[in-house]
């Protein structure tokens, strides 16, 4: 029975982030993420450490699983590699962030078994600190499927990003899983005082949490320092095109087009979508080799690129993923390499192990990551731009307002995961990103969802997916710094220094007692 209940927990949190089947987008289950788990906790309830960890496996496999399945497509349909090797590499990965969920839980279980501790206010902490060490190893992290991104559609909810980040929303949510299960098992018990003490606390935590939330998106007074009006191409170039010399001319062409429609539109700064620019450049030439179509706006577009002579890269640099910064007269006006980089999409790490994932790298060569965040000057302004999937990590983010970027930019293509959960799962990342550094976010996609997020999360407009479509919008620039950009990762960072003093503290500690509750 409690595989059973550890495997359901896994599925039900599964579709609270937002979920699409056989072309289908299944309504927001955002809400289920209040007691998602409270199944898996109730199994492992008593359990030993060891047990805790192979149920809270079991239920991460279902989890990630469920809510990643878009990754196969990646590999297998994009990545080159065959069915076999793609569904071996997806449950490798599912198994790692599994084992992160059993650490979780077994940590929690060991430590409150040693001490005799309740599961409520440790629990949380324990959850907190792994999930932020899930986000940076190995190999960079991926924070993909943190319960605390389930709530995107809920606003009232995660304005408290901007003082905790994203894991005070994840942590407030295992509170209430917590403080669920422990109702229920002290209601049984016929401890009923107890058991409404635990849920006035949960109710005055998650009521104080919206509170600030109403306030925050009723009281912003913050005056933009200038708005500007963008333009974004969505060209929806198909994957399997995107770098066949053939189709080259055509893709640029496609580009330059949406930059005149944009342009007689009325705007003076146009983006196109990471590794837009069919062409290879140098990103260090005075100039940009091909003509952007542009006749009076400036234009920010990706492109792959490396070091050059004059206007020709050299063969012998290495590739970056790039942004390029250019006026209408296509001169350089700045350049950023993306720097946090994509495991086996834009590198192989451990590659004499992981011989066999070298074909997903394999159109356009391994990248050389960047060698530090920074935002591009626009004039008077400062532009935090994030390259593919550096917008689901907080501290990039944060560290392009803290060097003061008045505005967020994320240029992704997310065609590689085609009709599935992905594009809008990854925009919810943006969501947060706005709220925790008060920046208005702009997206711009080769595929979709292109759109623009206000500071306070709310998703302004957004175009279709797989659509050929332009957009204008007037970008509101902020100076203003929020508690999270100011103070940074200190509950995340806090909580793994709870969990080192635990640790310690408990190993120091003989005996103990068996009780979790």
């Amino acid at each position: 029975m409690g595989w059973l209940l550890a495997a359901l927990s896994g599925v039900i949190a599964a579709f609270t982030y937002p979920t699409v089947f056989a072309g289908y987008m299944l309504p927001d289950l955002g809400w289920m993420a209040f007691f998602a788990w409270v199944p898996l906790f109730l199994a492992i309830r008593s359990a030993r450490p060891k047990a805790a960890f192979a149920k809270s496996f079991c239920a991460g496999l279902f989890h990630y699983g469920i809510a990643m399945y878009w990754l196969y497509t990646a590999m297998n349909s994009f990545g080159g590699l065959s069915p076999t090797l793609s569904i071996l590499a997806l449950l490798l990965l599912v198994a790692v962030l599994s084992a992160y969920f059993g650490i979780i839980f077994g940590l929690s279980q060991w430590i409150c078994r040693k001490n005799a501790w309740t599961m409520l206010w440790v629990r949380p902490f324990v959850w907190v600190g792994i999930e932020y060490l899930r986000g940076h190893v190995p190999a960079g992290g991926f924070p993909w499927s943190q319960i605390g991104y389930s709530q995107g559609g809920f606003l009232h909810f995660i304005q408290s990003a901007d003082l905790f980040g994203v894991y005070g929303v994840t942590w407030l949510l295992v509170f209430c899983n917590e403080a669920l299960t422990e109702i229920v098992v002290r209601w049984r018990r016929g401890e009923r005082p107890r058991a409404l003490k635990t849920a006035a606390i949960a109710a005055a935590l998650v009521l104080a949490n919206v509170a600030y939330g109403r306030y925050r998106l009723a009281n912003d007074t913050a005056v933009p320092t200038r708005t500007l009006q963008v333009g974004v191409v969505q060209g929806n170039i198909p994957q399997e095109e995107k770098w066949q010399r053939s189709a080259a001319a055509r893709i640029l062409e496609t580009f330059q087009q949406g930059t005149l429609a944009l342009e007689q539109r009325g705007a003076s700064l146009i983006l196109w979508p990471e590794a837009s620019m069919p062409y290879e450049l140098a990103y260090d030439a005075p100039e940009v080799a091909y003509d952007l179509g542009t006749q009076r706006a400036d234009i920010l577009f990706g492109t792959i690129s490396r070091s050059g002579r004059g206007s020709e890269p050299r063969r012998d640099r290495p590739y970056h993923n790039t942004a390029i910064l250019a006026d209408a007269e296509g001169r350089i006006l700045g350049y950023y390499h993306k720097r946090h980089l994509v495991p086996f999409g834009e590198y192989v790490p451990w590659k004499d192990f992981l011989f066999f994932a070298r074909k997903m790298t394999a159109q356009v060569g391994e990248m050389m990551p960047g060698s530090d965040y920074y935002p591009l000057k626009y004039g008077d302004s400062l532009l935090g731009v994030l390259i593919c999937y550096e917008d689901i990590f907080p501290e990039i983010s944060r560290i392009m307002v803290e060097k003061g970027a008045n505005v967020l930019i994320n240029i992704t293509n997310d065609a590689w995961y085609g009709r599935s959960s992905a594009a809008y799962q990854h925009q919810v990342f943006s969501q947060f990103r706005a709220v925790e550094t008060r920046r208005a976010l702009i997206r711009a996609t080769n595929t979709g969802l292109t759109s623009q997020i206000d500071r306070q999360g709310r998703v302004l407009w957004q175009g279709g997916l797989f659509t050929r479509e332009d957009f204008v919008a007037s970008l509101p620039f902020y100076e203003d710094l929020s508690p999270y950009v100011r103070t940074g990762d200190w509950l995340p960072l806090g909580s793994l220094a709870v969990l080192l003093g635990l640790g310690i503290y408990s190993c120091l500690r003989r005996g103990g007692r068996s009780s979790a509750s």
